[in-house]
C-alpha cells in the first residue's frame, strides 16, 4: 500500500485507482473513439490475478522506462516503480528524475544561449554486440531500429519480421514473417514492449500486430492513420510520431495511440511549429527518452525542438540555429553542395541532457560518384557510409552547455532507450566480415575537452 501525505497539484487533481497488476474488463481509458472493428486473435492469454494491494494517489506523471515498468512520480517528489508483476519499489531519485523537479510552464530559450564548446569529445563504452553468421540471428540490413525490454532483450526491427536476443546478444527467436495476414508483416517501421505484450506497427499494413512475450500472434489491430516510429509512454499508451494529412491528424506531428483499440486518443505538438518551411518538413523525428509523461520532436530539416506533455501542454521550445545545424530552406545541388545536415533523434536523460543526433556531411563526400536517376541524383546504396555520418550532441539544459560531441563513419547510428537511459546501436562487421549490432553507451570524457 502506498502511503503518505500528497501536496495538492496545481492543475485539477487526476485520482487514480492504481492496482498493481493489470486489471482485466476495466476501461481505465474512454475515449470518444469509432466503434472498434473485429480483433483477428489467433492465441487467447489468460494469465491469473493474484491477489494486489490498492491505493488511492494523486499522481504527478508517468512515464514507461523501456523495461516493462510504468514509473509514477507523485508532487510530493517521491517516485515509485509500478510493474506488472505487482511490486512497489521506491525509485533512486538521484539516478532517474531529480525529487520534486517540477514540469516547467511554457519556456523558449534559444541555441545562441548555450556555451557551445567545439573541442568537448565524448566516451564510448561498448555493452554488448551481437549477429550471428548465419541462420535466423543473422542481421540483414545495414540501420535496423533497435529497442531494449528488460523481459526480452534486444528486439531488433526488420521490414517484415522481428528478431529477439537475450540482454547478453545470444539469439533467442525470429517473430513474424511476410505477408498481409494474422502475425505477417509487410514493413514494420517500430516495435516495442508495451503493457507486457510485444507490438509492431506496420507501416503498409496500417496496423499494430500484438504478439505475447513468447512471441505467439495474439491479434491485430487497424491504426489507420500515417505509422511512424513510436514510444511507450505508460501503461498501454504510446505516442507515434509522424505527420498525417487526414482531417483528424493534418499538422500533427505526434498522436497518443491506446494500444487495446489501435486508434489515437489525440493528436498534439503542433503550436509554434517546429518543422519549418523546407523540403523535409513533412519529416519529423522525436525522442526515445524524456522526463516522465513527454515527448520531445522536431522537424528534420530544423534545429527547432520542442517538448510537449502527453496531455497537449507545450512546455519546452529552444530555438535558432546550431553552428554546425543551419535550417534546412530550399533543396541542395548535390553535384555541387554537401549534403544537408538532418535532424535524426533526440532524447532526455536522467541529468536534463538533451541528447541529439544529425545526419551530417561526411569530410570525403565529393569523392562518391552520384547516380542519375529520373526521380534526380542519387547516391549509391554501397557508397552512403562515404557520403554521410551520424554526430551526437549533448547538452546540459540547466546550465545551458554544449557538452561535446562524437562523430560515427556511418549515417545509420540510432539513439535506443536503454532501461530508461540513452544508449546508441549502430551495426559493425566483426573479423570474419560478419555483420553484428553494437550497443554502445556514451560518457564525457574525463578531460575537459579533446579534439575529435
Amino acid at each position: 500500500m502506498i502511503t503518505g501525505s500528497i501536496p495538492a497539484p496545481r492543475h485539477p487533481a487526476t485520482v487514480l485507482l492504481v492496482a498493481l497488476t493489470p486489471l482485466a474488463g476495466c476501461d481505465e481509458n474512454a475515449t470518444t473513439a469509432p466503434e472498434e472493428p473485429p480483433r483477428e486473435r489467433a492465441v487467447e492469454v489468460q494469465e491469473p490475478v493474484p491477489d494486489v494491494d490498492v491505493a488511492f494517489v494523486r499522481f504527478y506523471s508517468w512515464t514507461y522506462m523501456g523495461d516493462g515498468t510504468d514509473v509514477f512520480q507523485y508532487r510530493d517528489g517521491a517516485i515509485y516503480a509500478i510493474d506488472f508483476l505487482g511490486d512497489t519499489i521506491p525509485f533512486d531519485t538521484g539516478r532517474f528524475w531529480r525529487s520534486g523537479r517540477p514540469l516547467p510552464t511554457h519556456e523558449t530559450v534559444n541555441w545562441d544561449d548555450f556555451t557551445i564548446c567545439a573541442d568537448c569529445g565524448l566516451e564510448l563504452t561498448e555493452v554488448v554486440r551481437f549477429g550471428d553468421a548465419d541462420g535466423p540471428g543473422t542481421i540483414e540490413s545495414v540501420a535496423p531500429r533497435v529497442t531494449w525490454s528488460a523481459r526480452l532483450g534486444y528486439l531488433v526491427v526488420g521490414s517484415t519480421y522481428l528478431q529477439i536476443f537475450d540482454k547478453d546478444g545470444r539469439f533467442a527467436r525470429r517473430v513474424g514473417r511476410e505477408g498481409d495476414g494474422p502475425g505477417k508483416f509487410l514493413r514494420v517501421v517500430d516495435a516495442h514492449v508495451v503493457d507486457g505484450r510485444l507490438v509492431a506497427l506496420d507501416d503498409a499494413n496500417r496496423a499494430w500486430s500484438i504478439f505475447n512475450l513468447a512471441g505467439d500472434f495474439v491479434e491485430r489491430r487497424p491504426y489507420g492513420y500515417s505509422p511512424g516510429p513510436f514510444v511507450p509512454v505508460g501503461g498501454n499508451h504510446v505516442v507515434v510520431v509522424a505527420i498525417d494529412q487526414s482531417p483528424a491528424g493534418a499538422g500533427f506531428p505526434l498522436h497518443l495511440a491506446d494500444i487495446d483499440s489501435g486508434v489515437p486518443l489525440h493528436h498534439f505538438g503542433s503550436r509554434s511549429d517546429a518543422r519549418g518551411s523546407g523540403p523535409y518538413s513533412n519529416s519529423v523525428q522525436g525522442s526515445v527518452t524524456s522526463r516522465p509523461g513527454t515527448v520531445w520532436w522536431g522537424g528534420a530539416g530544423s534545429p527547432r525542438v520542442q517538448e510537449w506533455s502527453v496531455d497537449d501542454d507545450l512546455l519546452r521550445v529552444i530555438e535558432g540555429d546550431l553552428p554546425w545545424f543551419p535550417e534546412v530552406t530550399k533543396s541542395i545541388d548535390p553535384t555541387r553542395e554537401p549534403p544537408s545536415t538532418l535532424l535524426r533523434s533526440l532524447a532526455l536523460d536522467a541529468r536534463e541532457h538533451l541528447w541529439m543526433t544529425t545526419r551530417t556531411a561526411d569530410p570525403q563526400w565529393r569523392e562518391v560518384e552520384l547516380e542519375r536517376t529520373p526521380e534526380g541524383w542519387r547516391v549509391p546504396p554501397e557508397r552512403r557510409v562515404d557520403y554521410m555520418d551520424t554526430r551526437l550532441d549533448i547538452f546540459d539544459l540547466e546550465e545551458r552547455r554544449h557538452l561535446g560531441s562524437h562523430v560515427w563513419d556511418s549515417p545509420y547510428a540510432r539513439l535506443i532507450n536503454l532501461g530508461g537511459e540513452p544508449a546508441v546501436t549502430i551495426v559493425e562487421h566483426n573479423d570474419e566480415m560478419v555483420p553484428q549490432v553494437v550497443v554502445q553507451r556514451v560518457h564525457r570524457d574525463n578531460a575537459s575537452s579533446r579534439k575529435e
